[in-house]
C-alpha cells in the first residue's frame, strides 16, 4: 500500500472514531477493541492504530497495550480546568480583536445567534454545539496564532463533550441570551464588557455543569 493510502486511510479513522467520541457513540469509559473498529470502519488495524495514537495525544482516549482503548472520561476536576483555560484563552482574546471587528463580523455572529434559536428549538443540541463552538471560534479566529490555535482546538474537543452532557435547554437558552449580551458588547465598542461577556457566557457553562455533572 502507498504511503500516500496509508495516510488517507489513518485520517479517515481518525475523523471517524473522533466523531463516535465527540457525539457520545461511544462513551466515556467505554472500553473498544482495535479489531472491533476496523472492522466497524472497514479497514485495516495499523490506521486505526495511528488514529488513536493521535486522539491519545489529544486526550480522548488512553491506548490500553494488547487490550484496545478505553475512552476518556472528563471528570470534574478536568472540566474546571477546561473552562478556565477557555475563559483566560477568549477574553484575552476579546480584547485583542474588538477593534479588528467589522459590522459584517457583528452580522455573521448574530446569524449564529439565530441559528443557535433554530436548533434548540428543534431540540438538536448536538447543532447547537456546533455553532456555539463556531460563534466563540469565530471571534478567536480574528487574532490567533498557530500556537493558541493548537491549545484552543484540543479544549473545544474536550468542552464539545462536556457541552452535550450539559445540554439542558434551559442551559442553552441562557447561553443564546449570554450571546447577545456578547454581541451587544461588542456594537457599543466596550472592550471590557466585550471581554467579560465571553468570559461570563463560559463560566457559566461550566457553573451550569457542576450543579448536574454528577447527576
Amino acid at each position: 500500500m502507498k504511503s500516500a493510502e496509508k495516510d488517507n486511510l489513518s485520517t479517515k479513522a481518525y475523523e471517524e472514531i473522533k466523531k463516535m467520541i465527540l457525539s457520545g457513540e461511544l462513551k466515556q469509559g467505554q472500553a473498544v477493541s482495535i479489531n472491533a473498529m476496523a472492522e466497524q470502519l472497514e479497514i485495516s488495524r495499523t490506521p486505526v492504530t495511528n488514529a488513536c495514537q493521535k486522539l491519545e495525544y489529544e486526550k480522548l482516549l488512553t491506548i490500553v497495550p494488547k487490550q484496545g482503548v478505553i475512552i476518556n472520561t472528563i471528570s470534574i476536576e478536568d472540566a474546571c480546568g477546561i473552562y478556565e483555560l477557555r475563559a483566560a484563552i477568549e477574553s484575552y482574546n476579546a480584547k485583542r480583536v474588538m477593534d479588528m471587528m467589522t459590522d459584517d463580523d457583528i452580522n455573521v455572529l448574530k446569524d449564529s445567534i439565530k441559528k443557535q434559536t433554530t436548533e434548540v428549538e428543534a431540540g438538536d443540541a448536538h447543532a447547537f454545539m456546533d455553532e456555539d463552538h463556531f460563534f466563540h471560534r469565530y471571534i478567536l479566529s480574528k487574532n490567533m496564532n498557530h500556537e493558541l490555535l493548537s491549545v484552543i482546538n484540543q479544549l473545544y474537543d474536550r468542552a464539545y463533550m462536556l457541552g452535550i452532557k450539559n445540554s439542558l435547554s434551559v442551559r442553552l437558552n441562557e447561553s443564546i441570551e449570554e450571546h447577545k449580551h456578547i454581541v451587544a458588547a461588542l456594537e457599543k465598542r466596550d472592550r471590557q464588557a466585550f471581554a467579560d461577556a465571553i468570559e461570563e457566557n463560559i463560566l457559566n457553562g461550566f457553573r451550569s455543569l457542576t450543579r448536574r455533572y454528577l447527576v
